[in-house]
């Protein structure tokens, strides 16, 4: 139930998925792990047809906070191989909607 909450608040999509929620009330830090399902592969733009997996990095993202606690998501992102043998690494489609969060602070005082 967890996973599919932060899922559809996060507008986390398939191939993607919510694989654990992670809260450390001491730190205050709630970490989303997000990985993909496997045997997934993936388009890369300017290179036709879907890629393997080659192999991932983890990429982590500073969302917004959840109440009082940092939230960091921590995503198993995968690099494809391409016909040509390069290797490119995927970017995640929901990674362009989280850039530019910033934690919301209180205004100044007059």
């Amino acid at each position: 139930m967890t996973a599919k909450l932060f899922e559809v608040a996060l507008g986390i999509a398939q191939p993607w998925v919510v694989d654990t929620v992670e809260f450390d009330e001491a730190a205050k830090v709630l970490t989303v792990l997000i990985d993909f399902k496997p045997g997934t592969r993936f388009t890369i733009s300017g290179h036709e047809g879907a890629h393997p997996v080659h192999d991932t990095v983890t990429k982590t993202y500073r969302h917004l906070n959840f109440f009082q606690h940092e939230c960091h998501l921590q995503v198993r992102t995968p690099r494809v191989k391409l016909p040509n043998g390069s290797v490119r690494l995927v970017e995640p489609d929901f990674a362009g909607r989280l850039s530019g969060f910033t934690r919301n602070r209180p205004a100044n005082p007059p």
